[in-house]
């Protein structure tokens, strides 16, 4: 099966030689596609570290919980699709 959520790190290339975009325009690439160990980021407050040992969900910030919850049901109804129920 295919993963269901990719993402990829994007790098500003108009700062090099390599891609001259127009004046006053950015070049952005694709640094890379990722499919394992993807994360939301509106979830960042939740990530448990050794000086936030005990965050939770309840750590979020109302709005990005909202938007969190949005992707999360996105991806569990083509989860659902996909296993048929």
């Amino acid at each position: 099966p295919i993963p269901l959520w990719w993402t990829s790190d994007f790098i500003n290339g108009s700062q090099g030689d390599c891609w001259k975009p127009s004046v006053g325009g950015e070049k952005w690439v694709v640094g890379e596609f990722n499919c394992s160990c993807v994360g939301i980021s509106k979830c960042l407050a939740a990530y448990c570290k050794s000086d936030t040992p005990n965050v939770s969900w309840k750590d979020i910030p109302a709005g990005e919980a909202a938007d969190a919850t949005i992707y999360g049901n996105i991806v569990g109804k083509e989860a659902a699709k996909m296993l048929g129920v």
